[in-house]
């Protein structure tokens, strides 16, 4: 089964301490590009977290967004008084020595090592909100990869549309062929008859045939037509198959546009070039499908 490259999933948590809140979405791309935006607390679990989309999604851009808000207030840092005092009691020292001139004001302490320091608490809080969000990414990666199968099959039935109706002009392209090359014939005689009228010179068979065998040649599809629908075949095994087959499948396609190109280099009949041209129609609808699989 296809899967596509579009989808998008979320979560959210909420407790009488902390709210989380997980967004995954993804468009197409020709490979795998993640893009995360995760608040500064979670900025060190960045790998952690991404790693269940790499393991999952093979192809397009992903992108993680996760908001984080603690429900209760708490000071992120805290001031060390001992610490404080054993500066300013220095200070008080070196004073007494100076004199005035050793005056230093007290909120310049605060720029020194060990006054103000980050709470421990919270920085266990974060930790322990990280299985959580875990938990959450990989509950929004679910539902986007849902969507994806969903999207999927929907690309599915429509590139085995296309593929039946390109099947139905190629029987017709098959049936027409032998007649172009009789009418070819009939036309060529009541031409030539026509401009031998006046003179002594006789059409022979041989040279008609001779004519008409090289206009056969010079346009035969059978070879383009028994490529196309092998193709055409292959096409369907790989999107039978599922999977990341995108980037096969778009290589089919171009190979597909390949031969129906040839096809109508050699045609010269209006009938059967308006049905190469529907053909390409086709196969250019399936090649636009294609660039949306993964």
């Amino acid at each position: 089964m296809l899967k596509s490259m579009t989808g998008y999933g979320n979560a959210e948590y909420k407790d009488d301490k902390v709210s989380l809140h997980v967004e995954v979405r993804s468009i197409n791309n020709r490979f795998l590009k993640i893009t995360s935006r995760l608040p500064e607390a979670f900025i060190a679990y960045q790998e952690q977290l991404e790693r269940p989309l790499k393991e999952r999604v093979s192809r397009g851009s992903v992108h993680l967004d996760v908001e984080y808000r603690p429900l209760v207030e708490a000071p992120e840092y805290h001031v060390n008084l001992e610490t404080l005092k054993g500066y300013y009691r220095s200070l008080e020292k070196l004073r007494e020595e100076l004199g005035p001139e050793g005056d230093v004001p007290i909120a310049s302490l605060f720029s020194l090592p060990g006054i103000c320091e980050r709470m421990k608490t919270q920085e266990r809080g974060v930790e322990e909100q990280v299985p959580v969000l875990e938990g959450l990414v990989t509950t929004a990666l679910n539902q986007l990869l849902e969507m994806r199968a969903q999207e999927g099959r929907a690309l599915e039935e429509d590139i085995m549309r296309h593929k039946m109706e390109i099947e139905g002009l190629l029987v017709g392209l098959e049936r027409k062929a032998p007649e172009v090359v009789s009418h070819y014939r009939d036309r060529l005689r009541k031409r030539v008859s026509l401009l031998l009228q006046e003179t002594n010179v006789e059409l022979s068979d041989s040279d008609l045939a001779r004519e008409v065998a090289f206009f056969a040649e010079r346009s035969d599809i059978t070879e383009e037509l028994a490529r196309l629908r092998s193709h055409l075949q292959q096409m369907e095994d790989t999107v039978r198959e599922g999977g990341p087959v995108g980037r096969r499948l778009e290589f089919i396609v171009q190979e597909m546009f390949r031969e129906a190109n040839t096809m109508g280099s050699k045609v010269c009949d209006g009938d059967m070039l308006k049905d190469i041209i529907d053909i390409k129609l086709a196969i250019e609808r399936i090649k636009e499908q294609s660039f949306n699989v993964e």
